[in-house]
């Protein structure tokens, strides 16, 4: 009797484990991640120094009109020079398998310190091509001298309703980083 009750406790066991493997997998393989693994960086510039939140994004399959990430990146500006600092802001993307238009893009701006420019809200989304990009999302400056210079963009990538795409196994991820212009 007690190799019986061995025998349905090891099977329950066995039904439960395999239960949550599936569950597991399941959403590994649907769940869209993003995540901030570079922390802060500086940029130095001849006229000053700019300094910056790196964001990675990194996502699987996601369904369509399904957010991926929504990133929110400060661009620091100090220089005691009085020429403007001009950086560049990119979307490095490393390797997009998603159709041509099947991900897009938006970026909304905020000049905090109401120094300088800042880079154009896009109310209209922009596509991210398919392979491996850079993106140039738009250039921003501060105006020297400044200590405090502070500028947030916030970019939002999403699945688009209207490519469709066949069922598969489709990721993207790539950082956003600032460069110099000058």
């Amino acid at each position: 009797m007690e190799r019986k009750g061995n025998y349905i406790f090891l099977t329950g066991l066995l039904v439960i484990t395999l239960l949550i493997s599936v569950v597991g997998t399941t959403f590994s393989y649907f769940g869209a991640t993003s995540r901030n693994v570079k922390g802060e960086t500086t940029v130095q510039f001849s006229k000053g120094v700019v300094g910056y939140n790196e964001e990675e994004v990194q996502a699987g399959t996601v369904n369509p009109g399904e957010v991926i990430a929504t990133k929110t990146i400060t661009v620091k500006g100090t220089t005691s020079n009085a020429d403007n600092l001009i950086y560049k802001f990119n979307f490095n993307v490393n390797n997009n398998s998603y159709p041509d238009g099947a991900l897009l893009y938006t970026v909304s701006s905020a000049n905090t310190s109401s120094n300088g420019t800042t880079i154009q809200t896009s109310t209209v989304p922009v596509s991210i091509p398919t392979g491996a990009n850079i993106i140039e999302v738009g250039s921003g400056s501060f105006s020297g001298p400044i200590t405090k210079g502070k500028h947030t963009y916030t970019i939002t990538i999403y699945r688009s309703d209207s490519v469709s795409t066949e069922s598969g196994d489709f990721s993207i991820n790539g950082n956003f980083e600032i460069a110099t212009e000058s």
